[in-house]
C-alpha cells in the first residue's frame, strides 16, 4: 500500500468502508476531490487528521472552529471506535446534545477514554455521593475536571461541605473549575485555617466562597496581607463582622475604599459615626456612589431620618430603595396619619421585616380601616409609585 493510500485508510472513519475501496480503485480515483482531507494537511503530517474535525462536527455539534481547535488534542486517534462509544455512553447517561458539545468542546480527550475503565466508574461515584443524573450531567459537562482527576469524591465532598448545599457547589465549580486541582492539604486547609484563626466560621467563608473563590486558593502569604488591610478598616479580628470586611478588601483595590470612605464622610457624619456605620455593615463600602447618595437623600428627606440614625442603622443604606424603603415609609406614612400605633413603628425595625412579617404586621391588619392599602403598597414595590388609598 502506497504511503498516501495508508494514510487516507487511517483518517477515514471505520465506517466509511466503501469510500476507501473505491478510493484504492483507480476507476474511481476522482473521489479524492470529495474526500475531507486538505492539501495542508498532507503538506503537514503533524496537525490533525481531517476527519477529526469532520467528526467533531457532525457528531458532537462542535462549530468549525471549535472542532479546528478540539481536534489538536485528539490528534493520535485513527478510528471513529472508541468515540463512538463514548458518545453512546454519554447519551445513555442522560447528556443532551448541548451537554455534549460542551463537554468536547471543553474536555475532547474525553472521546479518548474508556468507557467501562474510567467513565463509568467516576459517573457511579458521582451518583453514589447523592447527584440525580441532571445534576451530575450539568457537573461533568461544565466542569470536566470531575472526570479528569483520579478520584474526585474527596475534593467533591470536601467543597460540598464548604459551600453547603449541591446548588451552590455546582455553582461554584462552574465559576471556578480550578477548585478541584488544587491540593486540599498544601494550598487550601492552611488557608482555612487562618481564616479560622480569624474568627471566620466555616459557614461564614461557605458565604463568602459563594462570592468569590479566588481568597481561597491564593499563596497564603497574601491572604495574610488583605487580612491586614481588613483589619486596618477598624474591625478586629474575632468580630463578626470580619469576614464581610475581609471580602470587601478581596474584591476592591484599596485605593477605592479608601474613596468610599471619603464620599460616606462627605454625607455629615463625623469620624466617630463613620467608624461605627462601617464596623456594623462593612459591606455598605460595596454600594455605589450613586446608590448611596440616592438612599441618603431619600432617608433624611423623605423618610426624615436623621443623619446620625441613618450611621448607628447602617443596613438601611443596603437595602432596595426602589423594593423595600419608598414602599413601606409610604405604608407607615399613611398609617402614622391615621394616627394608628403602627405608623409610629421604628423605621429600622419595620424595615428589617421580612416581606410576609411585614405584611402580617403593618399592611394586612389595617385593610379595614384603610381600604386600598395592600394596593397602595404593591403599586410601590412595583415600581408604579406611591397611590393614594380611599380613606
Amino acid at each position: 500500500m502506497a504511503p498516501l493510500q495508508r494514510r487516507l485508510f487511517y483518517v477515514l472513519p471505520s465506517s466509511s468502508t466503501a469510500l476507501k475501496n473505491a478510493f484504492f480503485s483507480s476507476r474511481h480515483h476522482h473521489l479524492f476531490t470529495f474526500l475531507p482531507f486538505s492539501a495542508a494537511a498532507i503538506q503537514n503530517p503533524s496537525s490533525a487528521p481531517p476527519f477529526l474535525v469532520q467528526y467533531l462536527i457532525n457528531s458532537c455539534g462542535l462549530s468549525s472552529d471549535e472542532a479546528a481547535e478540539a481536534s489538536k488534542h485528539i490528534a493520535h486517534l485513527k478510528s471513529p471506535s472508541n468515540p463512538d462509544s463514548v458518545l453512546r455512553f454519554l447519551k445513555q447517561s442522560g447528556f443532551s446534545d448541548a451537554h455534549i458539545r460542551k463537554l468536547v468542546a471543553l474536555h475532547p480527550r474525553v472521546l479518548c477514554s474508556k468507557v467501562e475503565k474510567t467513565l463509568n466508574p467516576k459517573f457511579r461515584a458521582l451518583l453514589d455521593m447523592g447527584f440525580p443524573e441532571a445534576a451530575m450531567v450539568q457537573l461533568v459537562s461544565s466542569v470536566p475536571k470531575t472526570i479528569q482527576i483520579h478520584d474526585p469524591r474527596p475534593k467533591i465532598e470536601f467543597w460540598w461541605s464548604l459551600f453547603g448545599t449541591q446548588e451552590n457547589l455546582l455553582k461554584g465549580l462552574k465559576r471556578n473549575p480550578y477548585l478541584l486541582s488544587y491540593s486540599l492539604g498544601k494550598r487550601i486547609m492552611p488557608n482555612i485555617s487562618l481564616l479560622r484563626d480569624c474568627g471566620i466560621s466555616d459557614f461564614r467563608i461557605g458565604k463568602m466562597l459563594r462570592n468569590s473563590s479566588r481568597f481561597i486558593t491564593m499563596n497564603l502569604d497574601l491572604l495574610q496581607v488583605f487580612i491586614k488591610r481588613a483589619e486596618e478598616l477598624g474591625i478586629p479580628r474575632g468580630s463578626g463582622m470580619f469576614w464581610q470586611a475581609l471580602s470587601v478588601v478581596l474584591c476592591h483595590k484599596s485605593t477605592a475604599v479608601d474613596a468610599k470612605f471619603r464620599l460616606l464622610k462627605s454625607l455629615g457624619w463625623s469620624e466617630s459615626e463613620l467608624a461605627s456605620a462601617v464596623s456594623k455593615a462593612p459591606k455598605l463600602l460595596d454600594c455605589s456612589e450613586k446608590s448611596i447618595h440616592a438612599k441618603m437623600d431619600f432617608l433624611t428627606k423623605e423618610a426624615g431620618l436623621e443623619l446620625s440614625y441613618v450611621a448607628f442603622y447602617p443596613v438601611l443604606l443596603m437595602c432596595s430603595l426602589e423594593r423595600r424603603l419608598i414602599p413601606r415609609n409610604h405604608v407607615l406614612r399613611i398609617l402614622k396619619s391615621k394616627e394608628l400605633t403602627q405608623g409610629g413603628q421604628h423605621f429600622f425595625a419595620a424595615t428589617l421585616l421580612t416581606e410576609e412579617k411585614f405584611l402580617k404586621k403593618f399592611v394586612l391588619p389595617n385593610e379595614k380601616n384603610i381600604p386600598g392599602l395592600s394596593e397602595a403598597y404593591f403599586a410601590a414595590c412595583t415600581g408604579k409609585g406611591p397611590i393614594a388609598c380611599k380613606f
